[in-house]
């Protein structure tokens, strides 16, 4: 009876510690952004991957927008996208993120896009200040550096070793776009290849993640 009432409390505390792991690690949402969360992320890549080799392929001459086109181009992604984050945020509101990890990931994203915005600002000021688009292009250079910050600061939580290969992509890629401003095709062509491979294809799988049961 003894050993009995031993293993039974062996059990229970076993329990316990599988309960409280799952609770810092998130449930089944991997510690990701969720569902929806990864679903937009990989949305906005989609959106934004695709406004940038439009742009790409006319800046190596394959077709020209015009100017109807060129303003379609540059506000329709946007368009979609708060769309589609309004359409997340009010059905996601009511679902709360468990546990500490996930907590963490969706505050490092959310403060990654306060700054986002904070950044347009700085960078659209001093483009209009001067008068030289330049300043303009390094925005996209400094965001992409950010999100390779707050990719690392995931890896650190999770340690999954994508999600440093992500870190690490979104900041060469940061990197080489400062470095070729001056070439706005190879700076396209870099930006697009970033947004699909470091943004939708991990916002599509965390979202794939999260939707599979816990095991």
């Amino acid at each position: 009876m003894k050993g009995t009432g031993m293993n039974d409390d062996l059990k229970t505390v076993q329990e316990d510690l599988a309960f409280l792991r799952g609770l810092a690690e998130g449930g089944a949402e991997r510690g990701g952004l969720g569902v929806a969360g990864g679903a937009l992320y990989g949305a906005a890549g989609v959106l934004y991957g695709v406004q940038t080799l439009v742009y790409f392929a006319q800046e190596r001459g394959v077709f020209s927008l015009g100017a109807v086109g060129g303003a379609v181009m540059a506000w329709a992604p946007t368009a979609v996208f708060l769309v589609l984050m309004t359409i997340v945020i009010i059905l996601d509101r009511k679902n709360a993120r468990r546990g500490v990890a996930n907590r963490a990931v969706n505050a490092a994203f959310s403060a990654a896009g306060i700054a986002n915005l904070a950044l347009v600002i700085v960078f659209a000021a001093a483009a209009g200040r001067h008068g030289d688009f330049h300043y303009w292009l390094f925005h996209p250079a400094v965001v992409f550096i950010l999100q390779g910050a707050v990719w690392q600061v995931t890896f650190m939580l999770r340690r999954r070793i994508w999600m440093l290969a992500v870190a690490i992509g979104w900041i060469v890629s940061g990197v080489a776009m400062g470095l070729l401003i001056e070439r706005a095709d190879l700076y396209l062509l870099i930006a697009g290849f970033g947004l699909f491979a470091f943004m939708a294809a991990p916002g599509f799988y965390m979202m794939r993640q999260a939707l599979r049961p816990a095991s």
